[in-house]
C-alpha cells in the first residue's frame, strides 16, 4: 500500500514536470501538441485536457511522453544528464 502511495505521488510530479514543459513547448518554441500527440499515440483532445488539468494519463503514456520529449526536444528544454537518465530506468 505504501508503495502504490508512493508511486502516486512519483507520478504526479513526473505528470507536473511534464506539463511545464508543454507549456515552454508550446509558448515559447510553438512546438504543435498534435504532433506531440500523434507521436505517443494519443487524441490531440486528451493532451490538451491533460495540459489544463482536466484529464490524467496512464501511467504507461506519462513515461512514454516524459521519454519522448527528453529525446526530441531535450536540449530545447534544457535539460541536464540527469533528465536523460530517465531513459535507462
Amino acid at each position: 500500500m505504501e508503495k502504490e502511495i508512493a508511486k502516486n505521488e512519483n507520478l504526479e510530479q513526473v505528470q507536473e514536470k511534464i506539463k511545464e514543459w508543454l507549456m515552454v513547448l508550446d509558448k515559447v518554441y510553438y512546438v504543435k501538441m498534435t504532433m506531440v500527440a500523434k507521436a505517443i499515440g494519443i487524441h490531440a483532445q486528451n493532451l490538451h485536457n491533460f495540459r489544463k488539468n482536466k484529464r490524467g494519463l496512464s501511467e504507461e503514456k506519462t513515461f512514454l511522453l516524459e521519454k519522448y520529449l527528453v529525446l526530441k526536444y531535450g536540449k530545447l528544454l534544457d535539460l541536464g544528464e540527469i533528465d536523460y537518465a530517465i531513459l535507462f530506468k
